[in-house]
């Protein structure tokens, strides 16, 4: 995953304007870094729970489907006109 935020400095430079940071951990520590880099750097609190919903939904989208046989539902099937 990418965390990318914006440099002060550099925003008349468009290639340069971004600071862009890889994160490669399980998804709590991702969760611990994104709230540090967010929230205790003073970069922007507010966009606190908006950066860690991105990244909720960036890591739901990457999970791959298990492989395999499919479980059936065994509740039992209502059949229309038996007793």
């Amino acid at each position: 995953m990418l965390l990318a935020t914006t440099k002060t400095k550099k925003q008349n430079k468009p290639s340069a304007m971004l600071h862009k940071s890889v994160m490669k951990k399980e998804f709590p520590r991702m969760v611990k870094a994104v709230k540090n880099h967010v929230t205790d750097n003073y970069y922007r609190p507010d966009l606190t729970k908006a950066a860690l919903a991105r990244l909720s939904d960036v890591h739901k989208s990457l999970k791959v489907a298990k492989s395999g046989v499919k479980k059936r539902n065994r509740q039992a099937l209502k059949i229309r006109g038996k007793n």
